[in-house]
């Protein structure tokens, strides 16, 4: 499947379903079509307009709120899986506010084209101003990367106490035969 079609099949349902999800109590964070094991997936990333976490209950009404809706479109000309989902700790980023909203975070991305040889890049996202983020890359260089050049882009968890000793008191082992 050539990635402008995808891309072009995904905005369209992201602009059907909006308007639709939002008297339901939910927004569109994101919309994707990939190719499948099987055929295609129409991927479809929600939020609840209440700032709420997202349940599976939550993914089962969205998804009967809207399946009728896009088979009568008709906007996959073929058979294909529709999957809705949280976006989950390492939540997408595809528009402006989406990245404006993650400032001062760690992302990762991928680039359509290689930019200084590179297409994946991980840092922490410094500010975004119109169509262009700053990352701090994790080798510690500042570097400007335009929005449009960006293909996927996504939150990169970090637990808060990476680094720290897990669990358990200080205990020192007993010698073999010692008691």
């Amino acid at each position: 499947m050539e990635a402008s079609f995808a891309t072009g099949i995904a905005d369209r349902a992201e602009l059907l379903l909006g308007p639709i999800l939002e008297e339901s109590g939910f927004s569109v964070l994101l919309c994707e079509l990939i190719n499948g094991g099987r055929g295609p997936v129409l991927r479809l990333y929600i939020e609840r307009l209440d700032g709420e976490a997202v349940g599976i209950n939550d993914c089962v009404a969205v998804n009967e709120t809207v399946t009728d809706l896009l088979d009568a479109e008709d906007l996959i000309p073929q058979s294909y899986v529709l999957e809705v989902s949280s976006p989950g700790i390492e939540r997408p980023l595809k528009r402006p506010e989406h990245y404006a909203q993650q400032v001062g975070k760690r992302i990762a991305l991928r680039t359509w084209e290689p930019i200084e040889n590179r297409k994946n890049w991980k840092g922490t996202l410094l500010q975004i101003e119109g169509d262009v983020i700053t990352l701090l890359l994790d080798e510690g260089i500042e570097h400007r990367l335009p929005l449009p050049a960006i293909e996927r882009a996504n939150l990169v968890y970090t637990p808060e106490n990476k680094g720290q000793k897990k669990g358990g008191s200080a205990r020192k082992k007993r010698r073999a035969g010692r008691r």
